[in-house]
């Protein structure tokens, strides 16, 4: 079964590009949707250009605040 995936971003290299790839393969294999925590406002910007270069295979979204990341993730169960 498919499920909602909670991330903190933390401080961490940039993936290269054959990571990303398998990142989007394998993502809709395992999760419904992820939501993205993360306090630095750098991170957020980060996440956001990373896949907009290539849309994510599965709904994703970035939060500030993770109490309305999982509430986000619930219409995911």
């Amino acid at each position: 079964k498919k499920v909602p995936h909670l991330v903190y971003i933390c401080k961490s290299p940039v993936p290269d590009k054959a990571t990303r790839n398998l990142v989007n393969k394998e993502l809709p294999n395992t999760y419904s949707a992820m939501a993205m925590v993360s306090k630095s406002k750098l991170g957020k910007v980060i996440m956001n250009f990373l896949f907009g270069l290539k849309p994510s295979p599965i709904p994703m979204k970035s939060f500030t605040h993770d109490k309305a990341a999982m509430e986000w993730l619930k219409g995911y169960l």
